[in-house]
């Protein structure tokens, strides 16, 4: 003889199970569709040419600008913007 009450609860948490797992699933697969258009955005944007700013090259920019009196107003603060109005990078020639 069948238990109904332990059918009810076995179906009962199976289903849950199954949701769960679905869910689960379809979470993932719409992270990874989100995540998938940010690499192609990546991989183009490793295309263009990044430089970092080391800090021995910084201080280097600043004994430089101290050298050349160049006023805060002349030349802001920002390290890249520096290297981009100076190409040649003169801080380097002593």
């Amino acid at each position: 003889m069948k238990n109904p009450l332990a059918q009810k609860v076995e179906s009962w948490f199976g289903a849950f199970i199954v949701l769960s797992f679905s869910a689960f699933l379809v979470g993932w697969f719409l992270i990874a569709v989100k995540n998938f258009s940010s690499d192609t955005d990546s991989v183009s944007f490793s295309a263009l040419r990044l430089e970092t700013v080391s800090p021995e090259e910084k201080l280097l920019i600043d004994q430089w600008l101290k050298q050349n009196n160049f006023k805060a107003s002349q030349v802001k603060a920002n390290y890249r913007r520096i290297i981009q109005q100076f190409p040649d990078k003169p801080w380097l020639n002593r």
